[in-house]
């Protein structure tokens, strides 16, 4: 264990183990939602159980031998749904296309680190859009949550949206995992979120709403039909290039921005080259395998605050996360109102963000709440992202803040209009 230098760290094995444990299960609600998400793609569910798990383990082994880091590495749940719902649903690209901009953007990701240019880039946004950007994620993860639960439907109608029917089972049982994940988290359970899953299910099979698998234990499905699915047929189309811009701002500022915050929470150097180069190479291998772009998870911090210092807790991860597939028949069969009230907790999570918006200048907090405006109500993650490139320097140099913009600001600018000519509405 010398090559986790574990002395050094101050740290014992047992330490490290029972520290990836803790993380294991703070994230196992990936292997429950990444999955149905991708489903939602049009991807088989059973072979994205096995995808997700299998690039959660090589994230993971990558970043503990290449950075020594108790940090996890996993595919992304805001990109995840990204793909699935805006990408595949509204833009109406395939799911191979997208699988594609995600290998060009992973290069360009390690290319960046390579060169020092990842951080530079990242600190070039203003702070708050890039808060901007996880409230309006974390409020899209709300917006789908009570849709997958039936609390709220779509019409047809003139109104798009009516309360659903919340007397029915799978909303009262929604309602309650909902509560049961707050109050677990409230009360500082680890494993809060994969207890309330997994109780809401059994409550499913109690009340005969969903049945039994057949068995409990298999072993995993095979990945062969997901394995290679990149089309790159439309990377001359202008068509191509508002789907690979917008993929690139989200690989960068949710890769980089995790590791940044982990590396602040756990006494780390921001400047992480080691762990970007380990997260650069995950998203490179993350389409291939066939799934969406992974990167460090916050959730990594529950197993900091257990001890874990090295790289052994992110090996522990890994190495649980290809354990749990032997499970995958269990996984298969947790219905929407358990994993959707998971997606409704993170989300609120990642709205707490906006406590940090700077509500004292309205030429930073109105463009910021312009974006999230338009990444909810537009149904679409990506223009309202794109928006904020737009409204946000020009904001600032009419209300004399030129100070605020910069080079690249003024470059995102010019791409952004160019974005919203070529978009194919």
């Amino acid at each position: 264990m010398d090559i986790f230098k574990l002395k050094e760290n101050n740290t014992n094995i047992k330490t490290e183990i029972m520290a990836g444990l803790t993380t294991f299960f703070t994230m196992s609600y990936l292997f429950v939602i990444s999955p149905q998400l991708l489903a939602g793609a049009g991807l088989d569910l059973a072979s994205s159980i096995t995808v997700t798990a299998l690039i959660t383990f090589i994230g993971s082994i990558l970043l503990a031998f290449i950075a020594n880091k108790p940090y996890a590495i996993a595919p992304f749940l805001g990109e995840t749904a990204f793909i699935s719902y805006t990408v595949v649903g509204t833009m109406g690209f395939s799911i191979k296309s997208a699988f594609a901009a995600i290998l060009i953007c992973g290069i360009a990701l390690l290319l960046m680190t390579v060169l020092n240019f990842r951080t530079y880039l990242i600190n070039m946004i203003s702070e708050n859009i890039k808060i901007s950007f996880c409230c309006g994620l974390g409020l899209f993860f709300i917006f789908i949550a009570l849709r997958d639960i039936g609390i709220i439907k779509f019409t047809p109608a003139s109104i798009p949206l009516q309360i659903g029917n919340l007397t029915s089972l799978p909303v009262l049982l929604g309602l309650f995992c909902f509560i049961l994940i707050v109050v677990l988290a409230k009360r500082n359970v680890k494993s809060a979120v994969i207890i309330s899953i997994l109780a809401t299910t059994i409550l499913g099979i109690i009340f005969k709403d969903i049945s039994m698998p057949d068995k409990i234990i298999s072993m995993p499905s095979s990945i062969v039909s997901s394995i290679g699915q990149t089309d790159f047929s439309l990377l001359f189309n202008k068509q191509f290039l508002p789907l690979l811009f917008v993929i690139f701002i989200l690989v960068n500022i949710d890769t980089s921005g995790a590791i940044i915050a982990l590396s602040y929470a756990s006494g780390n150097s921001a400047n992480d080259k080691k762990s970007m180069i380990s997260d650069s190479i995950s998203v490179i291998l993350a389409p291939i395998l066939g799934t969406t772009t992974p990167g460090t998870y916050i959730d990594s911090m529950t197993g900091i605050s257990a001890g874990g210092k090295t790289g052994l807790t992110a090996v522990t991860v890994g190495v649980l996360f290809l354990f749990g597939l032997l499970f995958t028949p269990v996984i298969m069969i947790i219905p929407p109102y358990a994993y959707a009230p998971a997606l409704l907790y993170v989300g609120i999570l990642m709205c707490s963000m906006i406590v940090k918006l700077d509500f004292n200048d309205i030429s930073e907090y109105a463009p910021a709440l312009f974006t999230i405006a338009v990444m909810i109500f537009s149904y679409n993650i990506g223009a309202g992202i794109i928006s904020a490139f737009i409204v946000y320097p020009l904001i600032q140099l009419l209300s004399g803040n030129k100070h605020k913009t910069n080079i690249i600001s003024w470059i995102m600018f010019v791409i952004s209009v160019l974005f919203f000519i070529i978009y194919p509405y």
